[in-house]
């Protein structure tokens, strides 16, 4: 995390978490208008609140670079907000704005990610917001510039108006040590504006003048505005952060009661601080201020519109917080479990014990549920990311591509959703480069729609969450695959028995690629294994599906949580393994006649016309076991994206929720995750169970 002055330190977390969302909300605003073709009035406002509050929370935390990008930004809109008929060929708007956006994005990870962080210079994106800005306003070939809308509103500011009949004048004093006034001064100006003109303010060099907190904190800070409704803005002075209070210096003549009350300033003190004049309209007095603001910080920025509404309560948390909250209640769990299973109860006829043991249960239950519903998050955040990738690959491919998006509501556990970010990146791209046809007329020849359309949808099925990523374009051809495929080394066995799904599979292989020439997008064979691996990783899988010539399916199967699992306990020798639920189909026990020997393949059986290899636990782990009789063990059907298996064990100790612990550092160096294993977890009685991890096992088998 980079360094900042101090006393901002604990901002610092607030000030990226904010930054980003407001980021994410702009992308999500130009998309939308961009497709639309249309820019709202309140599409305009949004985005230059979303600048004018980026500008002044960089400006807060010292980040000056960030804070001339954002205002070089809200000043195209200053113009376009003030004179909207310009917005009638603006395409390269739209470029600038997702450009700044994505240097602002970046830069915000590098201060998340880097101690050593070093400003980035954003001059050269500075100098093309400056020259839109000059397009905007009809000025790009004149020989002298004129006035910047910045430097026009400085002008207004330091001018104050004639016209006072509809005018007033605010003097605000803020919290007693809340420190930086000048800048927190130059926070609520903005504030200000977002509802009114502001016609001048004193000091006036609070944004560049770090002195003109002494006078702020003497004196107060003044405001001269301009507004249809001047209640409103009083509110939002009021509900701002470190306001202590406010008095109306001057107000419209039409309101004589009001200013009767209010022209009355009096010398700040520590006995008047808390008791400002307010104006009869306003519902709240000054003495009611601190609940209000109270009230402020509980709700979200939508609702401090609309103080007289009902609020949420909302709070961010660190998710390494939530984490250890997780971490006690699995603790809690294991050691309910190794209570109820002790064996020193046994035999015993404990019925008060056994009564307060299901209620006990039945409460760590219900923990766990909220616990674990507290992490879960919808994966709108991914799938809204998505939207930017596409808008950007149909500008560079020349393509006419629309995304459309399903079950985007779907949640699933905050850490899988951070590691499906560049999964789906890679898999649309996939879609966007290969899937879709190169030109509108192609497609038109084969009877489709001109446009191509990718669908991106998500839903839940029994415990997992199924994420689908879908074209409409050329689909798979297998010949060209399996052709790439000999190329390259990759076959494993004859062509003539590779069947089409697994051909269509492979280019989820490293180092495979069918592009020839080397693009942005594709052609050096790294993305699609590791989108596999990504996934993989969370304890899910990948399968692709494809028609030639109709289109392809990539279907994304995950848990909806890693930390917690219905798990089958089975016994193989002195060993307990742990295997997902989600995973078995089937068990079942065997005679020895039914077992088919191949050649290759080992023991298989036949189960209903199809024959399934038989993989003994005990040979596979190296493990001793007097169970090695078929007839004497049980089979165990598993079930993956790409093969099933039949598992051999010694028997089936039970059904168990179990929490998951990944294993100990220092075993990573044997590579045990690659042997079939993806952690483990403490059994009631203390012993520890293996868990399996299906994916790799049968991958590996």
């Amino acid at each position: 995390m980079a360094k900042v002055e101090p006393g901002m330190e604990s901002m610092l977390d607030v000030y990226i978490f904010e930054t980003t969302g407001l980021l994410d909300q702009l992308d999500e605003i130009l998309l939308r208008t961009e497709q639309a073709n249309e820019f709202t009035e309140e599409d305009i406002n949004e985005i230059f609140r979303i600048m004018h509050t980026v500008k002044g929370s960089s400006a807060m935390m010292g980040f000056e670079n960030l804070q001339q990008l954002a205002h070089k930004g809200e000043d195209m809109f200053f113009i376009i907000r003030e004179a909207p008929e310009k917005m009638t060929d603006v395409g390269f708007v739209y470029d600038l704005v997702f450009q700044m956006s994505d240097l602002f994005k970046a830069e915000i990870e590098a201060i998340q990610n880097n101690d050593d962080y070093t400003p980035a210079d954003f001059s050269e994106m500075i100098q093309k917001l400056e020259k839109g800005a000059k397009i905007l306003k009809g000025e790009l070939n004149a020989e002298t510039e004129q006035t910047t809308p910045a430097a026009a509103a400085s002008t207004a500011a330091a001018v104050p108006s004639q016209q006072s009949g509809d005018c007033m004048t605010v003097r605000v004093f803020f919290e007693d040590g809340c420190k930086m006034e000048n800048l927190r001064a130059f926070l609520l100006l903005n504030k200000v504006r977002e509802e009114a003109e502001v016609l001048s303010f004193t000091p006036e060099d609070v944004e560049s003048n770090p002195d003109s907190a002494n006078f702020i904190i003497d004196n107060g800070f003044l405001i001269t505005f301009r507004a249809p409704d001047k209640n409103t803005v009083l509110h939002q002075i009021e509900g701002a952060i470190n306001v202590q209070s406010y008095e109306i210096i001057d107000a419209p003549a039409a309101n004589e009661t009001e200013k009767s009350a209010e022209k009355q300033p009096e010398a700040r003190s520590s006995e008047s601080a808390g008791k400002s004049v307010q104006p009869a309209a306003p519902p709240e007095s000054a003495q009611s201020k601190p609940a209000a603001k109270a009230e402020q910080k509980k709700a979200s920025p939508s609702d401090a519109k609309t103080s007289g509404a009902g609020k949420q309560s909302l709070i961010s948390v660190n998710l390494t917080k939530l984490d250890q909250l997780h971490d006690i209640v699995g603790e809690i769990i294991t050691t309910e479990s190794m209570v109820i299973s002790n064996p020193e109860l046994d035999g015993l006829r404990l019925e008060s014990f056994s009564k307060a043991a299901r209620e006990l249960r039945k409460l760590t239950n219900e923990l766990q549920d909220t616990v674990m519903s507290i992490r879960m998050v919808p994966l709108t955040g991914p799938f809204q990311k998505m939207n930017r990738i596409v808008r950007d690959m149909k500008v560079k491919l020349g393509k006419d591509v629309e995304l459309k998006t399903e079950g985007e509501m779907t949640e699933v556990d905050k850490s899988i959703v951070d590691n499906l970010n560049d999964p789906l990146m890679h898999l649309v791209r996939n879609c966007m480069d290969h899937g879709v046809e190169d030109t509108a007329e192609e497609r038109i020849a084969n009877g489709k729609p001109a446009k191509a359309t990718i669908t991106l949808s998500a839903r839940n099925a029994s415990g997992e969450v199924i994420i689908t990523v879908a074209d409409d374009g050329k689909g798979i051809d297998t010949e060209k695959v399996l052709q790439k495929a000999m190329e390259n080394g990759l076959l494993t066995k004859p062509e003539n028995e590779y069947s089409e799904r697994e051909i269509q599979n492979m280019i989820l292989l490293p180092g495979f690629s069918t592009n020839e020439i080397v693009t942005e997008y594709s052609g050096r064979g790294v993305g699609m294994d590791v989108v596999k691996k990504n996934i993989e990783k969370v304890g899910g899988s990948l399968a692709v599906e494809s028609r030639h010539g109709h289109g392809t399916t990539f279907i994304i199967k995950i848990p909806l949580t890693l930390a917690i699992i219905d798990g089958m306990e089975i016994r193989v020798g002195d060993a307990i393994f742990t295997l997902p639920i989600s995973m078995i189909k089937e068990s079942f026990m065997v005679r020895r006649e039914q077992l088919i020997h191949d050649t290759q393949h080992g023991e298989m059986i036949m189960i209903r016309g199809t024959c399934y290899p038989i993989l003994r636990l005990h040979e596979k782990f190296r493990l001793e076991t007097d169970i090695t009789n078929i007839e004497d063990g049980i089979l165990i059907l598993i079930e993956t994206e790409n093969r099933s298996v039949c598992l051999f064990a010694d028997k089936l100790v039970g059904e168990q929720q179990v929490v998951v612990k990944p294993f100990p550092k220092y075993l990573s160096q044997y590579n045990i995750k690659g042997e079939g294993l993806s952690g483990c977890t403490i059994m009631g009685d203390g012993s520890i169970s293996l868990i399996v991890d299906v994916n790799t096992l049968v991958a590996s088998c």
